[in-house]
Formats: C-alpha cells, structure tokens, sequence
C-alpha cells in the first residue's frame, strides 16, 4: 500500500488526510499539533500472527479507510450486513477527484464508480470542526442510498504502530430522568479486539430510533487513546434518529456517524437524477481529555447564544408554577407569585400545562391542540394576565406541546386524520393518547401559526415553554422510507422553530421533551434554554446537573429548585444550591413561605446574580464520590466552574458522607466574596478549599475570587 499525507494546520489542531495511490481513498485523522511527530508509521501486515505464517498468507494489517461510508441499494453490501453496512462495495469505490483549502474549509470531492459525487467540507470553528457530506446523484438512473455517514475520522489511533488494543470508547446513556450517564469501556470489552486475521467487519453500532434524540444516548461520544493521552470527540446534530458506530478496521478503529441507516432505523433515501441530499451536520474535536473535548464540541453554541433576546443577557430567573398548582394554574395565583417575588432577580414567570380547557385529571395534557384558554380561571384571557404581570416588572411565559394532538379535542377526531402523521396508513398514536400533526403539511403550518405564534403575539407573550412528550418511533408515511419521512417532517419541526424566532425575535424559547430528550444541537441552537431533566425534587438534582456539562452549556440547562413552607431550611438550602448547576428555574408554594424561608430564598438569588458571568461562561470540573443509583447516592459532590479570576464551588452532600473535606483550588490567591452555606462551612485555605462540619443532604455555593491576578490585571 502506498499513499500520501495531506495535512492541514488549524491553530492547535492538524487535521491529516491520507490518500491511498493505488485505489484513491482518502480518510481524515486529527491530531493535536504539538503531537504530530508522535504520530507514527503502522506495520503494513500480520507476518507474526503463526496461523498466517503456516499458510504463507501476507495478510494487510490495516486500509486507509475513508472520509465517508455510503451504501446503495444492489450493490455489494459487504461481509458486515446485520452488524455495519459501511464496508461494503459503495464505500470502497469512492475515488478522490480533487481537494482544497478556502480559508478554514477544506473541502474534498469524491466519486463512485455508480456515478456518485459526494462533497465532504471540515470547516473550522476556532475550537471544533464542524463536518458536512453532500451526495449529488450525477447519473442518469435514480439512486437509493440505506446508508450515509456525516463524518469518520479513521486510523485510530495514529500512536500506534500495531493492533490498537487499549483504545476506549466514551459514550452518555440517556434516559427520563437519568440523563447524561458516562461510561467508558476499553475495545475488548466490546469484544471489538482483533481476531486471528481479519475477515468480517465489526463495529459497535448504538444511537436513538424516534423523535427523542436524547433517549437511551446522546449523539456524543469520544475515542481514548489512554498511553498517548489524547481524546477524538464527536456529537451529531441529530433531532430525530441517528447512530454513531466504533469498527474495527484490522490494526485501526474508525468512529463514524449519521443518520440511522436502513438496517437500525429504517431509513434510506432515493437520489434521482441530478438531485442532492445533505446528511445533518457533525462535530468533530481533538484534545488531552474529555471535558476539553466536550467544550469545544460544544462551542460554537455561544454564536447563537449571542442571537437570544436581549433579555437573555444576564441569565435572568424563571418562576415555572408546574410544581405550584400541578396543572390548576389561575390569573390570581400568578399575580400572587409575582408579588412574592417582587424585587428578586427573576424576570421570566411561566404558566405551564392547565391554561387550557382540559380533561379533568390530565394534568393540563387532555384536550392538547384546540389550545382555547380556560375561561373560569383566566377570566379576561391570557392577555390580561400577561398585561398585569407586566406592570409588576415581570415577562410572562406559557406552556405549549404544539406538535401533539390529545384525546378530548376537537382537532384529535378522526375528521383531522389527514393532518397527523401515520405509519402504514394509520394515525400513529403514543403514550395517553397522544398523537402527532404532519408539519410537512402547508394547512398544518398555517393552523399552527394561526394558534401558536399569532397566539403568542396577540396575547403579549415573550416567554413560550415547547414540551414534547411521546416518541414518533421509528418513523411515518410520506416519505422514501419511513426513517426519510421522520427526517423530513422533523426538519419542518425545526423550521416552525426558526419561524417563530425570526416573527417573534424578543421570545426567549425554552426547550423540553419530558425533560432532557431534546438536549442535542439543533434544539440547542434555536433556543435559550433547555429543560436539563422533569427531575423536580429528588435529591439527584445535582447529580444529573453536573452529568450534563459535558453535553450542554450550563447557561442553557434549567434547573428546578422547588421551594415549599413545609420544607427544612437545610433541604431548602439543598434544592437552591442544585440551581447554580445551571440556569435557575424556581417552582413551589413560594407565595406560602415564613420569614426565614424567605430570607435563605432571597440570599441565594442575590448570590445567583452575582454568580451569572460564571455560569454563563466558564470550564467545568466535577469532584466527588457518589454513586450511579440515583436513588440511592451517598458520599458527596463538589462542582467547580471558573471563569477568569472568579470560582464557583457547588457543594453537595448524600447518604454518609465525610465530616470535612478539603477540595484542590487552581493556583491563585482565591479569597471569599460570597456564600450559601448552611450547616457546612465553606472558606479557602493554602490552595485548598477547606469544607466542614458536613451533615447528609446539604447544599453549599461558595462564590471566590483570585485577588492576584484582579489586582494584575487592574
């Protein structure tokens, strides 16, 4: 095998293409750039494998690989069917016709020998790459691809010159209410290690088949090369089904992704001629560990932070009274919750399910889609509510599940069938009776302008809370396949999202489907918050909040903080301390609090405020040592952030944890400017922070400053 290096220098990063002479392959690898001449040289073949050796085989050790996999239909799908499809005779006859460089993008021009032409474009970000694949059929005959990656990053890891056999596999399981879980395992214990010789492909191939995104895992994972310290991260911009695969590519391991192919997802796309199809967007990043990776993976959110509302700016409070009135919500009760929060940081005040004429006991779910006010608890509508909200400094929000119909309204009736989505020519139905409009549909959009966004304006509403609570599934009718009609009416999804920014550009949109499932980038992207879990009270709170650092900016996950009279201040302390995870979101009887209640609450929104330049922008480390049974943590966490010359320590204590602890500080002369401590004492003391007096189920938030380098940079 000969080929040649292609490579590409980004500020800190290489991003290295090898090109195969003889067959015109072309695969990308990224290297940190003051690790490129660690790289080294593979062997070529297995001459000390002895069952080889006995036969007089030569066997190749390793292929170059390639920057993308595709499979069509009636072609050679290669020995991996069942197990990957990206090894089979598409990917194989993809040729490199040219390459260039234009400014930050390189883009790379490939060709099939069944007339296919697939544009692959690494642009970077400054701290990532984003990645995208266009396949343009430029034959004469129609095309069907069951397969197309949005990226690959092959040959790894290039620090080695043998069998890769230590590589890692980072992955976070998803799941309602226990989002964000990471795990790690080694090659071989996915029994991805290589065999005697190499005859059939094998991958772990894992992802999401429906509309949740973010159900079993998230589209980010990272590939460990533990002897030369160096992590490859990737996340998809998946809103519906997808999949990531690790294979085994002899000596190497390729980790690729995209939407679901045909096999896991039922997905598979026709190409007449002359048509093209753009795969979703991936992101791709190089680094020395995985919380580093996870940030720049992430980054390029902060460009569309910047396009929020203004009043998005400081990180401003939300009051949701879900956990107030539990679907019984009233023009009286929210003006009453605002004069209990006269004064206090928040800003945003957000009436969720109930607002509407429902079916008793639904919780404000029954008789979704007509989304008529309820007349005997808002009794001059909603307009008036917003309006006397408003006069007490306040910004209303509403609650809508706008892409589901419910039984108990009109628009659920078999009249309206034409309108939702179905599968094999059914009306697809989930959960309680829940069933989804077709967005691809124009009298669909214009129903949902009509009753969502023209609803928001008339009604002077800046603040709209989008939940989604049921799965699609595998996909419905209406498109080349099932996985293709999911994608596309998803896309219409998005589209209605970005309608509603441009017509309505003072809205703040706060993302939730059950909670995190729809904590990925296209969500990401649209909107200034996202609802981190529909965990309310428990005491994972915090856990699942520092889970999710890695897989969000905290400035967008909400967290809930439920305030009630009958709470202990320590458990109060608890619930507000788990809210400076992340974007503060406070519910509860807060209209019913004593005095000393009252106080804890207010000092720590004074604390929230003063914390807001950090949470909104800073690097995260998590410390501690609980457990993975949410129900069952013990020990205790500490989360710091820090950002600049400030330090933000999160404090948590469960089951048995110890009476102190002394917390390692970055190198600085960090001084106390605030805290929340409760029981614990918190202070900084020789580099360390020195906490004490611990008791189970404590909260702490210990705001420093490194008085060093202020009074340099003063």
């Amino acid at each position: 095998m000969i080929f040649q290096r292609k490579e590409y220098k980004f500020d800190t990063v290489l991003a290295r293409y090898l090109v195969d002479e003889e067959t015109g392959a072309v695969s990308l690898t990224l290297l940190p750039s003051d690790r490129q001449e660690d790289a080294y040289d593979r062997r070529r073949t297995w001459l000390e494998v002895p069952e080889l050796v006995r036969i007089g085989m030569d066997a190749q050790a390793w292929q170059v690989g390639s920057l993308v996999h595709l499979s069509v239909r009636g072609e050679a799908q290669g020995n991996g069917a069942g197990n990957t499809l990206k090894y089979g005779a598409s990917t194989r006859q993809l040729r490199l016709t040219e390459q260039c460089r234009t400014g930050d993008t390189v883009t790379t021009r490939l060709r099939g020998e069944n007339s296919l032409e697939v544009w692959h474009r690494l642009t970077w970000l400054g701290a990532a790459f984003r990645v995208e694949t266009e396949v343009y059929n430029a034959g004469a005959e129609p095309v069907t691809l069951d397969l197309l990656t949005s990226f690959s990053l092959d040959n790894l890891s290039p620090y080695c010159t043998a069998e890769a056999k230590h590589l890692r596999l980072h992955r976070f399981r998803g799941g309602w209410s226990m989002e964000g879980l990471h795990t790690v395992e080694d090659v071989e214990q996915l029994n991805l290690a290589t065999p005697w010789t190499y005859s059939f492909p094998e991958s772990e191939r894992f992802g999401v088949v429906g509309s949740h995104p973010a159900k079993r895992y998230f589209p980010t994972c990272a590939v460990e090369d533990p002897e030369a310290g160096v992590f490859w991260g990737a996340a998809l911009s998946a809103a519906g089904s997808w999949q990531m695969e690790l294979s085994r590519d002899s000596d190497c391991y390729s980790l690729s992704g995209g939407l679901g192919d045909v096999e896991s997802t039922s997905w598979s796309k026709a190409l007449a001629p002359g048509q093209r199809f753009t795969a979703p967007a991936a992101y791709v990043a190089v680094g020395r560990d995985l919380d580093a990776v996870c940030r720049r993976l992430y980054a390029h959110l902060e460009q569309a932070a910047k396009r929020q509302p203004e009043s998005e700016r400081d990180l401003p409070v939300v009051f949701n009274e879900w956990c107030t009135t539990w679907g019984n919500p009233s023009h009286e009760r929210m003006l009453a919750l605002a004069d209990a929060l006269a004064g206090t940081p928040v800003r945003y005040l957000v009436i969720d399910a109930g607002w509407t004429n429902v079916i008793p006991n639904s919780f404000g779910q029954g008789g979704n889609g007509d989304w008529e006010y309820a007349r005997d608890r808002f009794p001059g509508g909603l307009r008036a509510t917003a309006r006397a909200l408003r006069e007490k400094g306040f910004r209303t929000g509403v609650w809508f599940e706008f892409e589901v119909t419910t039984k108990g309204a009109r628009v659920y009736e078999h009249d309206w069938d034409e309108m939702h989505l179905k599968r094999g020519g059914h009306v697809i139905v989930t959960g309680d009776n829940r069933s989804f409009w077709d967005l691809r549909r124009p009298d669909t959009a214009a129903y949902l302008k009509e009753k969502v966004l023209d609803f928001l304006r008339d009604n002077e509403l800046s603040y709209l809370k989008v939940d989604y609570n049921g799965s699609i599934g595998v996909g419905c009718d209406g498109g080349d396949s099932l996985g293709d009609g999911l994608y596309a009416h998803l896309q219409a999804v998005l589209a209605f999202f970005d309608q509603l920014r441009r017509e309505l550009p003072d809205l703040v949109i706060e993302s939730c489907a059950s909670g995190g499932h729809r904590l990925t980038i296209p969500f990401l992207e649209r909107c200034a918050m996202a609802s981190f879990s529909d965990a309310h009270e428990g005491p994972e709170i915090p856990v699942l909040a520092a889970r999710l650092h890695r897989l969000s900016p905290p400035r967008q996950l909400q967290i809930w903080a439920v305030l009630n009279p009958w709470q202990t201040l320590r458990e109060m302390g608890y619930r507000l301390a788990s809210g400076f995870l992340g974007r503060l979101c406070l519910s509860g009887g807060i209209d019913g609090l004593q005095e000393d209640q009252q106080a804890l609450m207010w000092q720590a929104l004074e604390l929230y405020r003063r914390a807001t330049p950090i949470i909104r922008q800073g690097e995260t480390t998590v410390l501690g040592e609980g457990c993975r049974n949410l129900r069952h943590l013990s020990g205790w966490q500490c989360v710091l952030r820090r950002s600049g010359t400030h330090l933000l320590a999160v404090i948590h204590t469960f089951d048995q944890p110890p009476a102190k602890i002394s917390i390692s500080l970055p190198v600085g002369n960090w001084h106390l400017v605030g805290q929340l401590s409760g029981t614990m004492t918190a202070a900084p003391a020789e580099g360390f922070l020195r906490v004490e007096q611990m008791a189970e189920h404590c909260g702490a938030v210990v705001l420093l400053t490194d008085a060093k380098e202020r009074n340099e940079a003063t």
